[in-house]
């Protein structure tokens, strides 16, 4: 059954409150019934006292009682009002969104045909209801609806998804949006929203989806952004043009499972405790012009499955020491200023698929413990100053599609052991300092394309 609460989250302690006086009153109401004479007597000494206290108690009990019940009445009355002024009427509701319909300038697929007075809201396309007859979600996806964001939209105070993405929406969203304290998930990407991500999404601390990619969005990252994101399980604001530093408040976001800044100009350093999230799991800061060493903090995000920095400004040691973590698939870092070697490879994620670790400065021999990384799918470590010859162990990886070794000063023959690698589909090894013939084995890559 769907209750009130679930509709209006704000009069849940106004409900409680409530409870509490009727269960008050159910109390007095049983004192004034049924008092206790035995505990009432070992205090009175003899009986014309008793009469007169039980009397005495009877009515002050009585005046009590009554006393509770108008307050529970008043308490209900303002409830109710309360109610009333925070919530619309289905009515109304058909009547918001047909403003919404209104700010659409071209609906090339008539998405909207059937959003029309005389037909109830809950049966419009992409409109959702609760129980109770209230908009509940509204999507409506890769529709190509052009216009701008109503504000009318503000009074769904029952909405809960917002999903748009893949529209020509221009503008912003509506500062009226502040209003949705309902809202739990957000998805306006790709579209064409330009301006300053609004700080007051800070303050909807219900959110746990926020999807803003693929936008034309400019300035800072708001710091009052993550304010109260104590439910947020998601963030992207890929594809934008958004400056400044990656705000530290994100380790504010307690149970944040990923994160999606990439193809931005973000500047700055990874900021400390970012990894102090215990339960984050994908991070994308891709094509940034992020400066520093990474070492520390990404050594210490221990549930890692997705990991892309590449195409920044990163210097330092890189953070091999995480390719050993349970979870993790994907591992990018390529396009930076890494130094050092690649250490030994003890132990490999058997989830690991995508190794990418070229176009940076790294140096020293490939190591055999790579070979380990028995599920990887594609290894690049092109364009390093890498020395040593090819571990004839990488035969082994039997699911490597891509070998991309160019660029380096990679000596020695190319192992005849490749042609064993069935599904190979690119092997790079222009630019090195081989010797010797092609082995004829590598004609066994039936799908080889690329040499």
């Amino acid at each position: 059954m769907f209750s009130l609460i679930s509709v209006i989250p704000e009069v849940e302690k106004c409900v409680l409150y409530l409870v509490m006086i009727v269960l008050l009153c159910f109390s007095m109401r049983v004192l004034q019934e049924y008092p206790d004479p035995v505990s009432i007597g070992s205090t009175i000494n003899n009986a014309k006292g008793l009469d007169l206290f039980i009397n005495i108690y009877s009515v002050s009990m009585r005046r009590l009682y009554r006393l509770c019940l108008s307050h529970a009445l008043l308490l209900l009355i303002s409830l109710y009002l309360g109610f009333a002024a925070t919530t619309v009427s289905p009515a109304t509701e058909k009547e918001i969104l047909l403003q919404f319909k209104g700010n659409i300038s071209n609906d090339p697929y008539n998405s909207l045909a059937n959003w029309v007075p005389s037909s109830n809201p809950c049966n419009y396309n992409g409109v959702f209801c609760n129980p109770l007859g209230f908009v509940e979600r509204i999507v409506l996806w890769n529709t190509s609806l052009s216009g701008v964001l109503s504000p009318a939209l503000s009074g769904l105070r029952s909405l809960r998804i917002l999903t748009f993405f893949g529209n020509q929406f221009t503008g912003n969203i509506p500062q009226e949006y502040a209003e949705l304290s309902t809202l739990w998930k957000i998805n306006l990407s790709s579209n064409a929203l330009s301006g300053s991500i609004p700080e007051f999404i800070g303050d909807l601390q219900r959110i746990r989806f926020l999807d803003l990619s693929r936008n034309g969005y400019t300035g800072e990252i708001p710091f009052a952004l993550f304010k109260f994101c104590y439910k947020t399980k998601f963030v992207s604001f890929s594809h934008n043009s958004l400056s400044g530093p990656v705000p530290a408040s994100i380790a504010n976001c307690t149970n944040l499972e990923g994160f999606d800044f990439s193809f931005n100009n973000l500047s700055g350093q990874l900021p400390s405790g970012i990894c102090d999230v215990p339960v984050l799991e994908y991070m994308s800061l891709r094509s940034n012009v992020l400066t520093g060493s990474v070492l520390e903090e990404i050594s210490n995000c221990q549930r890692l499955s997705f990991l892309d920095l590449g195409s920044n400004m990163f210097t330092g040691l890189a953070p091999f020491g995480i390719l050993g973590l349970q979870n993790l698939s994907y591992f990018n870092l390529s396009h930076n200023g890494f130094q050092g070697g690649i250490p030994e490879v003890r132990t490999c994620s058997e989830s690991l698929k995508f190794f990418d670790a070229s176009s940076n400065e790294l140096e020293g021999e490939i190591p055999l413990g790579i070979t380990n990384c028995k599920s990887l799918e594609f290894i690049d470590l092109g364009f390093n100053r890498l020395n040593g010859s090819i571990p004839v162990g990488i035969a082994n990886l039997e699911r490597l599609l891509v070998f991309k070794l160019g660029n380096n000063s990679i000596k020695g023959t190319i192992p005849r052991e490749f042609g064993s690698i069935e599904l190979l589909l690119l092997l790079d090894l222009h630019n090195l300092n081989l010797a010797g013939e092609i082995p004829k084995d590598i004609s066994n890559c039936r799908f080889l394309r690329e040499l």
